[in-house]
């Protein structure tokens, strides 16, 4: 009953997260185009997370997994910082950082390129990706795609992402949140994910990590 009632708690704030994205996004719209990537986010999200939410509970043969999702909790700080901080920041705070077209521009040029690095992970681990730290039956170390070059190519994707959007939205918060919050998350989660598949795959995955960096290729 317990469980029941947090799975319930955590759908409604999740929905309601969802509807507050898409509300900061249609408020700063008029005046900056990345309030269309938030509510197409919101959209996106809105629809898909029953599908997501049933996938991982019908999740079978799982052999090792991450207890608690404990890195899961980690980054998220940093993602509400980046995506809720940094439109507020734009409607109401006098901004520090300059704003204009061209900080909007570099913005989505980074979204974009965090997108599309993150599309890339998913279709290389062939609907495997599932936003959660484990390794079931029969699954197999990916060594092609964008995981030749790097050892998470997502978390990445997931860092572009929050460059851009405090860039486009011009907000020192959000570029504060990235280094000091967010990234800190995604590297705890990167040791879990690491030692994880280091204990299944064991001198594949060591042979694997000595010649790929984690994020940036071939410098970190």
């Amino acid at each position: 009953m317990v469980k029941i009632t947090m799975r319930i708690l955590l759908i409604t704030s999740a929905y309601l997260l969802v509807c507050a994205l898409g509300y900061l996004g249609y408020l700063t719209l008029k005046q900056n185009l990345l309030g269309w990537f938030l509510i197409l986010t919101a959209i996106l999200y809105g629809l898909s997370g029953p599908y997501l939410l049933a996938r991982n509970l019908k999740k079978e043969g799982i052999i090792r997994q991450e207890r608690q999702d404990r890195s899961f909790w980690l980054i998220i700080p940093g993602f509400l910082v980046v995506f809720y901080a940094s439109p507020l920041e734009y409607l109401y705070i006098t901004p520090v950082l300059p704003r204009g077209i061209w900080a909007q521009i570099i913005g989505l040029g980074l979204i974009l390129a965090g997108i599309s690095l993150i599309a890339w992970a998913q279709a290389a681990l062939k609907g495997r990706y599932s936003g959660r730290i484990w390794v079931v039956t029969g699954q197999t170390l990916v060594q092609d795609g964008p995981y030749h070059y790097v050892r998470h190519p997502a978390y990445a994707g997931f860092l572009l992402m929050g460059l851009g959007i405090s860039a486009g939205y011009s907000s020192l918060v959000g570029l504060l949140a990235v280094p000091l919050l967010l990234l800190p998350g995604l590297l705890y989660r990167m040791n879990v994910e690491e030692q994880i598949l280091l204990s299944q795959f064991n001198e594949q995955y060591r042979q694997y990590s000595q010649h790929t960096k984690r994020i940036i290729p071939r410098i970190w």
